[in-house]
């Protein structure tokens, strides 16, 4: 009965030696770098002496760059350093302007399916918050909140991987902060 479970061991131990390099692939491990361009939104709760108004803030010009390891296809680390760019919102006579930056680590979940990768993304989002009105400064913040993704994407060229995302982002000024993405990088 141990020789026959000892024989069975050792056959599954060469069949999963055996078949590793035809499972590897060269571009599913190692360092990567990337770029993104993306769209922010997000509801900011009267900060300081503005009126008692949600204010909706849209920017088109959020961008990020970011670099990663990915150990294998399914698990990565990442950290992304992110520009959500200037928005404006409520009567142009208040000059309301919010403006934010992060530094975010996070890791990566994978699910290849075919030749699309589907992804989850959980980190914390280290920000800056800066909030502006026609008399000047009226917030200047820090802090760390958590910060989710999914996102759907595929490679070409074996090392160029492109990829939609959406992220909803948790800081504490605003209200229903979220980002879609479309991120490129490349896994050397």
């Amino acid at each position: 009965m141990i020789k026959q479970g000892a024989a069975v061991g050792v056959s599954l131990a060469a069949l999963a030696l055996g078949s590793g390099p035809a499972l590897a692939d060269e571009h599913n491990t190692g360092f990567y770098l990337g770029a993104a361009l993306g769209d922010f939104s997000a509801d900011l709760d009267r900060p300081g002496n503005l009126p008692d108004a949600h204010l909706d803030f849209q920017n088109e010009d959020a961008d990020r760059v970011f670099g990663g390891w990915r150990f294998n296809r399914y698990l990565a680390v990442q950290v992304d350093w992110t520009d959500f760019g200037r928005g404006s919102s409520g009567p142009p006579l208040l000059g309301i302007s919010a403006d934010s930056d992060a530094l975010s680590p996070a890791v990566i979940g994978t699910l290849p399916v075919g030749p699309v990768e589907l992804f989850g993304k959980a980190g914390v989002m280290h920000y800056n918050v800066r909030v502006d009105n026609a008399s000047g400064r009226v917030l200047d913040d820090t802090g760390h909140d958590p910060v989710y993704g999914v996102g759907v994407g595929f490679t070409v060229l074996k090392r160029l991987n492109l990829n939609a995302e959406y992220e909803r982002v948790h800081m504490a000024e605003f209200n229903n902060a979220n980002a879609v993405w479309l991120n490129a990088s490349w896994r050397f």
